[in-house]
């Protein structure tokens, strides 16, 4: 993150709890530390983000933004009253902004606070980048903005990857991709943050991934499940072949496939051949949890 070590009085004001409360907790082991050569402690994001999770803490107080950004004041009170309306206007912002660095910073910020990934990514991402589309469509803004938001958007979100916290593997696996001409990859970046959070490992394939490679991945990676992407509201017969075509050789090695993403028409649904069509990442932590529950029942199963 851009602030991945933080002092003992940031942790103290997170929690609105004292310097000594804080030191307290690092000097009975409940929240590691480190401490400097003059005995400071200093305490990473991830060991702080850990530590809430175990003890079911929330943030009461807000960190600092750094430097001098204008939407200090009103991100951290939106932050403690999780005003998304306001998070969605800040995100839209910052992605049109000219400075590389301003959503990544953003996005670590909110998780920082220990807003979920689900939620920045359902509540504020998602509502942004249609807000812009929206934009682009009045012709507020041109097509160089939006791809340049689409761009530092995905590029935040593989910088944010490298700072969540990850649950222990599960020895589950799973490949993501966008199939045939499928550009739009967002969400999909977003269900591969999600996954492996939770302790999956991931395989990303990205955009415009030939149906056949798709094939060929899940034949030498065996992985658990194969996440696909539709974001466009139409799917073509050739494009539903394709997707019947891959299940039916995942179903023929017990390889589950899901399809996700904004633009899955309702009709799919209804198809037999698919394990889940999912429309947020909310439903994919759902569908994370039914998989890590069918797990504890084989092996319960087995040791009886």
């Amino acid at each position: 993150m851009h602030k991945t070590v933080i002092s003992t009085i940031d942790v103290a004001r997170l929690f609105n709890v004292t310097e000594t409360t804080v030191k307290r907790w690092a000097d009975e082991g409940m929240l590691r530390c480190q401490k400097t050569p003059g005995g400071h402690r200093k305490f990473q994001i991830r060991n702080v983000i850990e530590f809430a999770e175990k003890n079911n803490f929330e943030p009461t107080g807000v960190l600092t933004l750094p430097g001098h950004d204008g939407h200090d004041e009103h991100v951290q009170v939106a932050i403690l009253k999780r005003d998304y309306g306001t998070l969605v206007k800040t995100f839209v912002e910052k992605a049109l902004s000219p400075d590389r660095s301003d959503l990544y910073i953003f996005f670590s910020y909110l998780y920082e606070h220990r807003i979920a990934l689900w939620e920045i990514y359902d509540l504020i991402l998602r509502p942004g980048m249609t807000e812009i589309g929206d934009r682009w469509m009045r012709g507020e803004i041109g097509v160089s903005q939006e791809h340049r938001a689409s761009y530092e958007t995905l590029d935040a979100l593989a910088k944010l990857q490298n700072e969540i916290l990850v649950k222990p593997p599960t020895g589950e696996s799973v490949v993501f991709a966008c199939l045939g001409d499928e550009l739009h990859e967002i969400g999909l970046r977003c269900a591969a943050n999600v996954f492996e959070s939770e302790g999956w490992q991931t395989h990303y394939l990205g955009a415009r991934t030939p149906p056949d490679d798709v094939i060929v991945a899940a034949q030498d990676l065996r992985p658990t499940v194969v996440a696909l992407s539709v974001t466009h509201g139409h799917v073509s017969e050739r494009l539903m072949e394709d997707l019947r075509r891959i299940a039916d050789v995942l179903a023929q090695a017990g390889i589950r496939m899901i399809v996700g993403g904004s633009g899955v028409p309702g009709a799919l649904h209804s198809e037999p051949w698919h394990n889940g069509v999912l429309h947020s990442s909310r439903e994919l932590v759902a569908f994370i949890e039914s998989c890590t529950a069918e797990r504890r029942a084989r092996r319960t199963q087995q040791m009886g």
